[in-house]
């Protein structure tokens, strides 16, 4: 189960807020849950959506560190653990062809 990252959640909703206070104001509409802001709706939404973004980035950033690597096909196979699976040492070599 994958675990939330709180600066991302925080960062999201905050960028969301932000916007909210913004972008209304840009068509002279305004929301009433940021009318008591006045005309500091514009300024104040702004600042939210920065600073929100910078904590989504943030938390985007640990989440991609703390992340589980990523494979490539010329990286060494670990074997399954499940299994009990024995790692090879050196490749087989091929099978010789039935006499005729």
């Amino acid at each position: 189960m994958k675990r939330e990252n709180p600066l991302t959640n925080g960062g999201g909703l905050l960028l969301a807020l932000g916007a909210l206070a913004f972008f209304p104001r840009l068509f002279d509409r305004e929301m009433l849950i940021t009318a008591w802001l006045g005309d500091l709706q514009q300024p104040a939404g702004l600042s939210a959506m920065i600073v929100g973004g910078v904590l989504f980035a943030t938390g985007k950033l640990q989440e991609f560190r703390n992340g589980t690597p990523v494979v490539g096909p010329t990286d060494a196979v670990v074997p399954n653990q499940l299994s009990a699976q024995e790692p090879t040492s050196e490749p087989q070599a091929p099978a010789e062809p039935p006499p005729v």
